[in-house]
């Protein structure tokens, strides 16, 4: 496709491309079988068009690659755009951009073998399990290049790897049997080995096959890194954005005290092998470090190009295309949005064992379903999936059922432990490094 002459023709206004080209690699698991394996390859673009002050921006979407079809698409988003009304703002020009760590070469060199390699170490794990099976299994690999190209004479690309790993294990049988269902994405294999990641699945798996719900009550709770993603990632991330601010919906001021003294979180667009992490953000402004809470105190906002320039800021690189259901090689189907890159949550002084060993009463939250809080009221309220109890320092019975509920906010100001190995993790949410984290006073709804 002849991309610049095309857009310039059919749209006479700013115009941005972004390309994304993905190959895929799934394996399914059936219990102790390969069910299927499954490789795509896919390319797919989007077009956004912003006329000058009198009108707005429109987008387009397709995964055709000609120049009739990218004239069509560029058409369609031109119109769009003459429709809407929106504040005008400029694409991003060239800029001087850092290097960062996107992709893993094991995957890069053959995505097929590392995935059934993967699906093949962690079947043979999960058999050596009594009274432990797999019910369906996948490992998917991916190898992403993504492109931007605008009327300004910006272009680049880059180039990330990701790896998924989700397993159903049953847990028991009969009819007292009962399921955990992990899953997660890393930037490479060694963020989740299966001797490390599925090993510590099991545990979970086993820690509930003797179990009961919880009680009612307000109680202390250590937050996986992953519920931690869940619950902080959509409040934190929304109520930092100069969106939130232009909307008069943030809750966050600069130099305000919002969270306990041991909590400091930065927005790092360039943690190595962030699942955010990239050179650029979804407009190709240059991605960076924006320190966002500090010792429990708010510090900055995070911008993308439109809030940047419509409330007279500098950008952040915080430009993200994202969407709900959207996996990482779709975001061509999104518009970029004012959102966070990596949260990332500075380590605390103790180890998680230390952190346990401190709680005389408690629960150890592995697993909640579909944490999925209010990014305004920052309120929650979610089922138990998997936890575990702890009494007088020590892990002990499994929790399933009962829900726990409250709101972000709260819950920032009674950390009372952040363990000191932050990782790259996902839940529901997506784009966080986190450790584990204690806190106290949390609601906790069971049996009386």
């Amino acid at each position: 496709m002849n991309i610049t002459a095309v857009l310039d023709k059919t749209t006479q206004a700013q115009w941005e491309i972004y390309i994304q080209h993905s190959t895929r690699t799934d394996v399914q698991l059936r219990g102790s079988k390969r069910e299927a394996l499954i490789r795509q390859e896919n390319t797919g673009y989007g077009v956004r068009v912003i006329l000058p002050r009198s009108g707005g921006a429109g987008v387009g979407y397709s995964s055709c690659n000609s120049d009739k079809d990218l004239e069509a698409t560029a058409r369609r988003a031109h119109d769009l755009a003459k429709l809407n009304r929106s504040p005008f703002f400029e694409l991003p020009a060239k800029r001087k951009l850092l290097q960062t760590k996107t992709a893993d070469r094991r995957i890069l060199t053959d995505s097929e073998r590392v995935a059934k390699d993967y699906a093949d170490e962690a079947q043979a794990l999960i058999s050596e399990e009594k009274d432990i099976s797999l019910t369906y299994g996948k490992v998917r690999t991916y190898v992403v290049e993504n492109q931007i190209i605008n009327s300004r004479g910006l272009a680049c690309k880059s180039v990330g790897t990701y790896l998924y790993v989700e397993m159903t294990l049953k847990i028991g049988s009969g009819t007292s049997a009962t399921e955990f269902w992990p899953s997660r994405y890393s930037r490479r294999v060694s963020d989740l080995e299966p001797t490390n990641i599925i090993l510590e699945w099991l545990k979970i798996a086993r820690s509930c096959l003797k179990r009961h719900p919880p009680r009612t009550k307000q109680t202390t709770m250590i937050l996986s890194p992953a519920v931690v993603c869940d619950i902080f990632v959509p409040t934190i991330g929304f109520h930092s954005s100069a969106e939130a601010v232009n909307l008069n919906l943030s809750a966050f001021k600069k130099h305000q005290q919002v969270a306990s003294e041991g909590l400091t979180i930065v927005d790092d667009g360039l943690y190595p092998y962030g699942l955010r992490t990239n050179s650029f953000d979804d407009e190709g402004q240059p991605q960076e470090k924006t320190r966002l809470i500090e010792k429990g105190v708010f510090k900055n906002y995070l911008y993308d190009q439109l809030h940047a320039q419509t409330m007279d800021a500098k950008p952040t690189g915080n430009g993200i295309r994202t969407g709900f259901g959207i996996d990482v090689d779709e975001r061509y189907q999104t518009i970029p949005a004012n959102d966070n890159t990596n949260l990332t949550f500075s380590g605390g002084d103790q180890s998680l064992e230390e952190l346990i060993q401190d709680t005389k009463d408690g629960l150890m939250i592995y697993q909640a379903a579909w944490l999925n809080p209010d990014r305004i009221t920052t309120r929650f309220g979610s089922e138990i999936r998997n936890a575990q109890e702890i009494k007088n320092g020590e892990l002990v019975e499994g929790v399933v059922g009962g829900s726990l509920s409250g709101s972000a906010f709260e819950l920032m100001k009674g950390i009372s432990g952040i363990s000191d190995r932050p990782e790259v993790v996902s839940g529901y949410a997506f784009g966080c490094v986190a450790p584990y984290i204690r806190l106290e006073g949390v609601q906790i709804s069971g049996s009386s």
